[in-house]
């Protein structure tokens, strides 16, 4: 018979979140891990089809899941981002 067990607080939200990333998200944590490891300023240019507004949610879903402090910015048709180191 299978173990029912009950997870309480923030370590299961972060459990429900990772089993539900997908390709486009972990290819943007992937992009944050480099930025937060080597530093700088990230730029992003939407592809055909997409927004900043669709790039900037996406980078700060993928910072909310690494627990990782980001600040964007609009230029021109580019987003701008660092991240924040604490």
């Amino acid at each position: 018979m299978a173990k029912f067990e009950h997870i309480k607080g923030g370590d299961a939200e972060k459990r429900f979140a990772k089993s539900r990333v997908h390709g486009v998200t972990r290819e943007y944590m992937a992009y944050l891990e480099t930025l937060k490891k080597e530093g700088g300023v990230g730029v992003l240019k939407p592809g055909r089809g997409e927004s900043l507004t669709t790039l900037r949610n996406r980078l700060r879903r993928a910072a909310d899941l690494l627990e990782t402090e980001i600040k964007t910015q609009r230029d021109g048709e580019e987003l701008l981002i660092k991240v924040i180191k604490k």
